[in-house]
């Protein structure tokens, strides 16, 4: 029954996106990018909500007072589910861009959002077009964008994390933001554990204090990948 609301909230959402696209057209021509992106962000961030409603989803956020106001930031999370990003944009109240693979670029409804938002789609098959995206993401945040991303680079199966690219780490050294760490326990218990069934599930979502790279040693700034890692497994043993 949950999966078919969720359908049905979906398909709705197609409507609501048409709706949604005449006020952006107006902002669009006479307001600035930033309030561009604000209104497309929380209009999205409503519907992540809706989303999770439908689907049962419960929300245990602790640590959003570690987030920094008025500062450029990259989100640096786990990824286990579809669910993922509805979590975190539905938990994170600044604006921000994701990386996402170039196949969602065809997805209607769900690419809609993303562009408007000023994601990153990245091949990861195609090493010239990877690096054009990563250099595009430094760019966005060195223009002030924050972005969110899934270092693992795929959804992951398991209690434990996977492996970090160094590569998409140089967002952070490049552009030298702060860097937020998020753990998100429990998301692949929505969909991915009995798929295609959505079942309600208690999600723990634990945000982590900044890591600003100039504040760490050598040794850590020489070793982000593994240091960004560790950091989000220490949240990760505090639920």
């Amino acid at each position: 029954m949950r999966t078919l609301i969720c359908i049905l909230f979906i398909l709705i959402s197609g409507i609501i996106s048409l709706l949604f696209s005449i006020k952006y057209a107006f902002l669009k021509k006479f307001s600035t990018q930033e309030k561009q992106i604000q209104y497309a962000y929380k209009s999205l961030q409503r519907l992540t909500k809706g989303l999770l409603f439908c689907a049962g989803t419960r929300l245990n956020v602790k640590g959003k007072e570690n987030i920094p106001k008025n500062q450029t930031l990259l989100f640096i999370c786990n990824h286990k589910s579809l669910f993922d990003i509805p979590i975190l944009v539905s938990s994170i109240d600044i604006p921000m861009a994701f990386v996402g693979k170039i196949q969602l670029k065809k997805v209607p409804i769900i690419s809609f959002w993303m562009k408007k938002i000023n994601c990153i789609f990245m091949d990861r098959d195609d090493i010239r077009q990877s690096l054009k995206a990563i250099n595009q993401g430094i760019e966005q945040l060195k223009n002030g964008q924050s972005l969110l991303i899934f270092p693992e680079g795929t959804r992951i199966k398991g209690e434990e994390l996977g492996e970090f690219k160094k590569g998409s780490l140089k967002l952070a050294s490049k552009s030298n933001v702060p860097i937020i760490p998020i753990y998100i326990k429990n998301a692949d218990k929505i969909l991915e554990n009995q798929f295609p069934w959505i079942k309600a599930t208690h999600i723990d979502v634990r945000i982590g204090k900044p890591i600003i790279i100039e504040k760490l040693d050598t040794n850590s700034q020489k070793n982000l990948s593994e240091y960004v890692k560790k950091q989000i497994e220490i949240l990760k043993a505090d639920i």
